[in-house]
């Protein structure tokens, strides 16, 4: 990767607001690496705030994995836009090439070995998340509180759509349904990452209710990996 550090002039301030669990500073930056989620329908991801999260990043971390959401929002391709199947897949997977197209000036600038680009669908592959994924489907089923967790995240992101004025293709029942797999997915996602030593993961806003429970011990049945994660909460201001 090119020298970054003369570069900043300009680009939005990054910050800490917090960690789930609480740690140190000086703990947290023991970690040498971490993984950023991009979710592509999130506009701090493009443009000056996403150059300044890489930035940021480079300057605390000396490796990133930084993964393209696009395989997940198969799922938002069946509540909003009433697709399923192939066709969600193959929606969701566009809406990736379209990302990468866009964001291509910044994302050039962050090379390996410092930053190493992943697509979704590939942090599926691998028997960590395979693991991970069935612990947490047996819990969604056999533990009520769990349950009732991811279903609240779940309602408050179709609350937030609707307010929105994102009109649901599926009724409010099934999206919670179809949200509650999405987030499942998700979680078993970063349990894996973190049993493969990405312990520390970065976003740019607040933390799922469900995953800051698991940070504070609520649940002793999750897979592993969760147990060792470390989420930090980003703001971005502007420029």
């Amino acid at each position: 990767m090119q020298n970054l550090a003369s570069e900043n002039a300009g680009l939005p301030q990054v910050q800490i607001v917090k960690t789930a669990p609480k740690v140190a500073e000086e703990k947290l930056f023991s970690h040498r690496k971490c993984y950023l989620g991009i979710s592509i329908d999130n506009p701090v991801f493009y443009g000056s705030s996403l150059e300044a999260l890489l930035l940021w990043t480079a300057g605390k971390f000396d490796r990133s994995l930084v993964i393209i959401g696009d395989y997940l929002r198969r799922y938002n391709e069946h509540i909003f836009n009433g697709l399923t199947g192939p066709a969600a897949e193959s929606a969701a997977l566009l809406a990736g090439d379209l990302f990468l197209q866009k964001t291509s000036s910044v994302l050039r600038k962050f090379t390996e070995p410092q930053f190493q680009l992943v697509r979704w669908k590939d942090c599926l592959q691998s028997n960590e998340y395979k693991s991970s994924k069935a612990i947490l489907d047996k819990l969604f089923t056999s533990d009520e509180a769990f349950r009732a967790s991811v279903q609240k995240d779940a309602l408050s992101f179709i609350k937030r759509q609707k307010k929105r004025n994102q009109p649901l293709k599926a009724s409010s029942e099934e999206s919670i349904e179809i949200s509650s797999m999405y987030l499942l997915e998700e979680i078993a996602v970063f349990s894996a990452l973190s049993e493969q030593g990405w312990n520390v993961e970065l976003y740019p806003g607040p933390e799922l209710r469900v995953l800051v429970e698991i940070a504070n011990g609520n649940y002793a049945d999750v897979p592993d990996g969760l147990k060792k994660r470390i989420n930090v909460e980003l703001s971005i201001g502007k420029t």
